[in-house]
C-alpha cells in the first residue's frame, strides 16, 4: 500500500513539474497609451498655446515591454517608451518647438489570474525619462525668444514611474491586453503581447 501511495505522489509531482515547465516564462509586447504623464505636462503648455492661437500636437506613448516570469505570480522586466509634443507658431513666428520623451523603466508584474485564455494583473514601473527640447525657425533666431529658458535647445533626465492598477489580457500565445493606471504608460493603455 505504501508503494502505491508513493508512486501516486511521485506521479502527481512529475505531472505538476511538466505543467510548470509548459507554462511560458517570457513575454514581449507593444502598446500605445493615452493620458501619459508626459502628455499631461504637454497639455498644460498647450492650454497657454491655444489661448495665443498656436497649434499643438502630441503623440504616444508608443512602447515595448519584456517580462520574465520567475513564478506564476511575479514577472520581472523592463518597459521602454517614446512620446512627443510639437508646438507650432503660425501667427506669431515661423517656427516650432518639438519635445520628445524616451523612458526606460524596470518593472514588476503581479498576475492575479493566469489562465490559458485570460489573465488579470497589476504592475509597477520606475526608471528614467530622457526629455529633448528642440526649437526651430524663429525660436532659434528671433532675439525676443532665444534667451528664454523654455525655448532653448536642451536635454533633461528625470525620474518617471507608472502604476498599472488593473490589466486584462486575452488570447493564447498571442494576447491582446488593456490596462488602467497612471504614469507614463497613460491612464489607458492597450496592445498585444506574445508569450513563449
Amino acid at each position: 500500500m505504501k508503494k502505491v501511495l508513493l508512486l501516486a505522489v511521485a506521479a502527481m509531482m512529475a505531472t505538476m513539474n511538466v505543467s510548470a515547465q509548459d507554462e511560458p516564462k517570457n513575454e514581449i509586447g507593444i502598446f500605445y497609451g493615452v493620458g501619459s504623464a508626459s502628455n499631461v505636462v504637454s497639455s498644460f503648455g498647450s492650454a497657454f498655446s491655444f489661448s495665443t492661437g498656436d497649434q499643438t500636437g502630441y503623440w504616444g506613448p508608443i512602447g515595448a515591454e519584456y517580462f520574465y516570469h520567475v513564478s506564476n505570480v511575479i514577472g520581472l522586466g523592463v518597459v521602454a517608451e517614446y512620446a512627443g509634443c510639437k508646438w507650432d507658431k503660425p501667427y506669431t513666428l515661423n517656427g516650432s518647438l518639438k519635445t520628445t520623451y524616451i523612458t526606460v523603466m524596470p518593472s514588476v508584474k503581479f498576475n492575479w489570474l493566469r489562465k490559458e485564455h485570460v489573465g488579470l494583473y497589476s504592475g509597477i514601473s520606475a526608471g528614467a525619462m530622457f526629455c529633448s527640447i528642440t526649437p526651430s525657425g524663429d525660436f532659434k533666431t528671433d532675439p525676443q525668444y532665444k534667451n528664454i529658458d523654455d525655448v532653448k535647445e536642451e536635454n533633461v533626465t528625470d525620474f518617471m514611474f507608472n502604476i498599472n492598477v488593473i490589466g486584462v489580457e486575452f488570447g493564447t500565445a498571442f494576447r491582446g491586453f488593456a490596462e488602467l493606471g497612471f504614469g507614463e504608460k497613460g491612464l489607458f493603455c492597450a496592445g498585444v503581447r506574445y508569450k513563449f
